[in-house]
């Protein structure tokens, strides 16, 4: 979008000092200017909304011999604004090095029974592209999302004793 053409410049007195081919070159250069730095602020709203619009996609699978961890990105909001003291980082991550900014969800599935076992959010999530996934996943999420799974595990075991009880 660029703006429209309606956009007006005054010289006071520039026909005193400026010809009138000079007042047509700074209108130009002016009128140049702006279209440069409106295309250039489009364009950055683009990626900065690709960049914090989620797709849902998986980013990460492991296996082990019973369990899948999965990680995907999650639609859960982020909270980033103008106060936030992360703010500069994140554009310029976004910017100049192609990174996404959303929420991160982790699942343990257990592959006996094609059933999740528990899950965990990480919000506020900053990755970039070619870095691993050590670099940006919280490993404190991993451990409460298999504290939750265990925990899960034992109740699935204690459920028969319960019901013969």
């Amino acid at each position: 979008m660029l703006p429209a053409d309606g956009t007006q410049v005054s010289f006071p007195y520039a026909g005193e000092w400026l010809t009138e081919d000079e007042i047509r070159a700074v209108l130009a250069a002016v009128r140049d200017a702006v279209r440069s730095v409106s295309c250039r602020v489009a364009e950055d709203t683009r990626r900065i909304r690709a960049a914090l619009t989620t797709t849902g996609q998986t980013l990460l699978t492991r296996q082990t011999r019973r369990f899948r961890p999965v990680v995907k990105e999650s639609d859960h909001p982020c909270w980033l604004d103008e106060d936030d003291e992360n703010l500069p980082v994140v554009l310029d991550a976004i910017l100049n090095r192609g990174a996404r900014f959303s929420a991160v969800e982790m699942y343990l599935v257990s592959d006996c029974i094609e059933h999740i076992l528990s899950s965990g959010l990480a919000c506020d999530v900053l990755r970039i592209p070619d870095e691993p996934p050590r670099q940006w996943f919280d490993r404190g999420v991993l451990r409460e999302v298999v504290r939750e799974a265990r925990a899960e595990i034992r109740s699935m075991a204690d459920a028969p004793a319960k019901i013969r009880g």
